[in-house]
């Protein structure tokens, strides 16, 4: 072997190790990158989940919020709407369905009717079924025996559920068999 053969060899050999070098380099560069692209998209994922999080929060305090606003403006129209269907029942104990009166008062029911509707609102007024102590409240007995026992007889004054949570319980007679 002469000198420069070996001379040639040594940096054929320096050239592999100095590729070897920059392959394992690249390699643990690689490496590293696919960890860090990783480690970012968890915290990308993570992220995400609590700006998901956040965003279900805000809505239910939006929707918290509209709807005690809204309980609070149908609590205060109540007291209308029982003036209306006691002008109501007056006018029918005094045969007056046919005046002008009654057909106005029924026109703002069907208005209300319409209103509880779009907002699910339900009307807690009938008779002849079991008495419901989370949407009634007694306030009197009924001992006619035309009902069951433990049943509603008479409904004194409407109860109204706003998407199935009670506004107001219904006032009722309950039956009693002695």
């Amino acid at each position: 072997m002469n000198k420069n053969d070996f001379l040639q060899n040594k940096s054929e050999k320096e050239k592999k190790s100095t590729l070897e070098f920059y392959k394992k380099s690249l390699e643990k560069k690689k490496l590293k990158l696919s960890t860090l692209k990783k480690d970012l998209l968890k915290i990308s994922n993570n992220y995400s989940e609590k700006f998901l999080q956040i965003e279900k929060r805000l809505q239910k305090k939006v929707n918290n919020t509209y709807y005690f606003s809204l309980e609070k403006n149908i609590l205060s129209m109540l007291p209308v709407i029982d003036s209306i269907d006691s002008t109501e029942n007056v006018l029918n104990n005094f045969n007056y369905e046919n005046s002008d009166i009654y057909i106005f008062l029924k026109k703002i029911q069907k208005n209300f009717s319409s209103f509880f509707l779009k907002y699910n609102i339900s009307v807690i007024n009938s008779i002849n079924i079991p008495f419901d102590p989370n949407l009634h409240q007694a306030i009197s007995i009924d001992f006619s025996k035309k009902y069951n026992n433990n049943y509603i007889s008479n409904i004194i004054q409407k109860g109204y559920l706003l998407r199935n949570r009670l506004l107001r319980p219904a006032l009722v007679s309950v039956s009693k068999i002695k």
